[in-house]
Parts: structure tokens; sequence; C-alpha cells
């Protein structure tokens, strides 16, 4: 997490557990460190991803699992590939912006939203938990971290 005033790492044992315990047969984490070069190729090409950024996880959104939609955690913030109807035309969110946004979840289909207008369309409802579960609890991590060195 970084902003003006302060660069905050989460280590990478935080980002290994967090990952793992929301992962599952449809919303599956890899690790920066798994990604082969042409998937995360993929990544970066499908998700615009700045050429500098640092990949830390990755959550794939396609039944091939071949990086063309997802969810990028990264070192700057979150970056994700909405599917063709989804209504935000949001890819990315800065950790500054996320730390303190409402994450919540949309009732009427898979999608979750952060406030105020940025909806990350997952396609399965079966993703939903687990994707609102890491969001939520990352935001916890980086508010607590953030406010021990206030």
């Amino acid at each position: 997490y970084t902003n003006q005033n302060t660069h905050i790492l989460i280590g990478p044992s935080f980002r290994s557990r967090s990952c793992r315990a929301h992962s599952s047969e449809t919303c599956f984490f890899v690790a920066a460190a798994d990604l082969n070069e042409v998937r995360r190729e993929t990544v970066f090409r499908e998700m615009s991803l700045p050429t500098d950024e640092h990949i830390i996880a990755f959550l794939d959104l396609t039944e091939a699992k071949d990086g063309e939609r997802g969810l990028a955690i990264g070192h700057g913030g979150l970056y994700w590939k909405n599917g063709f109807f989804t209504g935000s035309k949001s890819t990315w969110i800065s950790w500054d912006a996320f730390v303190d946004a409402e994450v919540s979840t949309d009732p009427n289909d898979a999608d979750v939203w952060i406030a105020p207008s940025i909806q990350i369309g997952l396609g399965d409802t079966s993703r939903q938990a687990p994707v609102h579960g890491l969001l939520v609890e990352s935001q916890r991590v980086l508010r607590s971290l953030r406010d021990q060195q206030a």
C-alpha cells in the first residue's frame, strides 16, 4: 500500500495466506511466482497493466485458466477486465482510493461493487463471496497498517 505519506508492503506470507483462504475451484488465485511467462504476458495485455507494474497475485476468471479475464493484485492497486455486458468501464483502482471505499456484493448478479460506482463483473455467483471476502480482508489489513504508521 502506498500513498503520498506512507509506503507499506504487505508481506508475501499474508498475501499467500489470504489468497489461498479465498480461493476455490471457480475462483482460483495464482501467486505471481506461479504465473508462467505466456500467462503473465496475457494478463498484462488483457488487463492493460502498466509495464512497470508488479503482479502480486492473479484471480483467473476464465474456464481455460489462460489469463484473459480476471483480477490482478499489483503494487499499484487492483486491476481487472470485465466482460462485455458489465456496465462499469473502470478497470483499475489505486490502493489509496480502495482502502476506505465501501465494498459490497450485488444481490441481483455475481458482481462486486467498490463505491461509488466501480463494478467488478465476476460472471459466476460462486466467485462473489470469495472475491468480496478477499477485498474486505485486504482493506482491513491496509487500514490497520496505515493506522499503525500514523
